[in-house]
């Protein structure tokens, strides 16, 4: 008798320990983000349920098929043999990656008019007859730079701690947000020992295969172009790679928020303050175009205003490297409120777009609306194309005549009669700065 109950009982013992497997597996999974060792994990999940498979393959067909013992025994070396060919073939992804390419793209110098025209002066000397508002100027920004090491100075280099989930070689501690194009995390750097923002980006979601090799050389081709800029409104790239199908960018952590938060009438940023940060992001974009690197995705969510009032455009580079390849459903990616309309034109864009996505940026930040607005994607690109917007001060009465002047001339469909540089905007916008400070001190005078 406890001959006949002996087998049972091993496959009993053998249940035990595929459920503690599988519960395991449930914890690992939880514990790493995209990587290789997730990847792993799931390859040898696949592994095991076919050996669970073989293994019980006289309880399941004994209960619904009744087979002889010579098909059992067939049945049981095909789960064993496909069991095999799951690890085999399936671990040669890990050893046939493609690792990015370090060639640059050549950089095309943009077509930047340096002359700025003359301001009309009459608008800001009407402005002295305008009731003031309380301002609360930004703080002066201040640079950061990394600090340098002497030559006898030696980094400690930590290995990843395997108890927290990683991407490359950097140690994922938090969410911070998810976007259009992917995740992004708070991240460690264990061999700096420094804070990281990880922008993840999964070009097998919304690519098609043929198109993804070429998308992701592209992408870390401007990423690398990208890294060497170097201003201080401009998020500086540490990293970038490729785990497995998940590319990354590394980038200096950022103690702030978005501009997001401020495109509502609720919580509109005074108007004096709204200016310091549509004169940085100018700041930004000159330095940028002068390199030849148009950002083509300037909107609230890529301007990130700090604690200390400094401003920082991320996200350059990632608009281009996507900008000529359709999604798996032919659409364009999110909804453009803040394209040009060149760009909904589908024309070749230089700097002079990105001019016209902030004087965008900069209506809504005023004013709490959308210049161009619609219920369907059509209605927006047609309102881009065709419709003026309406007068910012129709939304917010207390916007100056010399700010309404700047933000058309921005907002113009012809690239000839718009801005021809971010640094002429950005020059009005510091003279119109200027005399508001002007007023603002004679009136504490008074």
């Amino acid at each position: 008798m406890e001959g006949n109950n002996s087998p049972w009982v091993a496959q009993a013992f053998i249940l035990v320990l595929y459920v503690i497997t599988l519960m395991v597996y449930n914890r690992a999974k939880k514990e790493y983000v995209g990587g290789k060792i997730g990847a792993a994990i799931n390859l040898i999940m696949v592994f095991v349920a076919f050996l669970f498979l073989s293994d019980y393959v006289d309880y399941f067909l004994s209960t619904l098929l009744p087979l002889s013992d010579e098909a059992k025994f067939s049945v049981k070396i095909l789960f064993r043999l496909m069991a095999v060919c799951v690890l085999a073939f399936g671990g040669l992804r890990f050893f046939v990656s493609k690792p990015a390419t370090s060639e640059l793209s050549p950089v095309n110098p943009l077509p930047i008019e340096e002359s700025i025209e003359t301001f009309d002066m009459q608008s800001l000397d009407a402005m002295v007859n305008e009731p003031m508002e309380e301002v609360s100027p930004m703080p002066t920004p201040v640079e950061t730079a990394a600090p340098d090491l002497d030559a006898d100075e030696t980094l400690v280099v930590q290995e990843v701690s395997h108890s927290k989930p990683s991407l490359g070689r950097y140690e994922i501690l938090e969410e911070l947000g998810r976007g259009a194009m992917g995740i992004v995390y708070k991240g460690r750097d264990p061999k700096l020992d420094r804070l990281t923002a990880i922008k993840t980006i999964r070009f097998t979601d919304d690519f098609d295969l043929d198109q993804v090799e070429k998308i992701k050389e592209q992408f870390y081709r401007e990423a690398e172009v990208v890294a060497k800029l170097s201003h201080p409104n401009i998020v500086t790239i540490y990293d970038v790679g490729e785990d497995l199908d998940l590319s990354y960018l590394a980038m200096e952590y950022l103690n702030g928020e978005d501009l997001e938060k401020f495109t509502t009438t609720e919580k509109l940023l005074p108007i004096r303050t709204s200016i310091d940060v549509a004169i940085q992001v100018c700041d930004a974009l000159e330095y940028a175009h002068n390199h030849g690197i148009v950002h083509r995705d300037i909107k609230p969510a890529n301007i990130m205003i700090l604690e200390n009032g400094l401003v920082k455009v991320t996200d350059f580079g990632i608009a281009r490297a996507t900008a000529t390849s359709k999604t798996r459903t032919g659409v364009i990616k999110g909804t453009p409120y803040y394209m040009s309309p060149e760009q909904i034109s589908g024309m070749k864009v230089d700097g002079r777009s990105d001019i016209f996505s902030l004087g965008i940026v900069f209506y809504h930040l005023l004013t709490g609306e959308l210049p161009f607005d619609g219920e369907n994607l059509a209605a927006i690109m047609y309102q881009i194309t065709t419709v003026d917007p309406e007068p910012p001060t129709k939304y917010n009465p207390k916007i100056y005549k010399a700010g309404v002047a700047i933000l058309n001339r921005a907002l113009e469909k012809s690239l000839d009669q718009r801005y021809q540089s971010a640094k002429q905007m950005g020059d009005h916008l510091r003279l119109l700065a200027q005399k508001l400070d002007e007023l603002k001190a004679k009136s504490k005078s008074q």
